[in-house]
């Protein structure tokens, strides 16, 4: 990527991975696959909280990838993953178009929404992190998200 510096700091400890993919969307499963290995190996979340990990990284990850494929050129899809006590703290970068100025996050638990096929990953994120930011510009977006126990 070229503006790694836009990620957030990645200390050199054994609680820190990154994760950089070409946008296919079959390597999504291995994206929350790592994800959640590494969160559960040092009990970092438990239980729903680590389903609520699995979503949240699918979500932005599918995003991210679509992201890319939207824009002429691909890119690469950037996760950085910090897992302390109790906290993972999850960015994903892509190198798409950014998202909209005024983007409306639909509401999930509204009837037409079953009239409107996908666009769940940021209404569940927002719901299911404790906190979640999105970052955007023309050169692609950062999702980053936290999670407490």
């Amino acid at each position: 990527m070229e503006d790694e510096s836009s990620l957030p700091d990645r200390q050199q400890s054994s609680g820190v991975i990154e994760i950089d993919i070409p946008s296919r969307v079959e390597l999504v499963a291995v994206v929350r696959m790592v994800v959640a290995a590494a969160t559960n190996a040092v009990e970092a979340l438990k239980g729903d909280r680590l389903d609520d990990l699995r979503w949240v990284t699918s979500g932005a990850t599918t995003n991210a990838i679509q992201a890319n494929l939207a824009s002429d050129e691909g890119g690469r899809v950037v996760i950085v993953c910090e897992v302390n006590d109790g906290v993972v703290r999850l960015a994903v970068k892509d190198e798409g178009p950014g998202m909209p100025e005024q983007y409306e996050v639909p509401d999930i638990t509204h009837p037409d929404r079953l009239l409107i096929e996908g666009a769940f990953g940021v209404p569940l994120m927002e719901r299911l992190a404790t906190a979640c930011s999105f970052v955007s510009a023309e050169s692609g977006t950062i999702v980053e998200v936290e999670l407490y126990q």
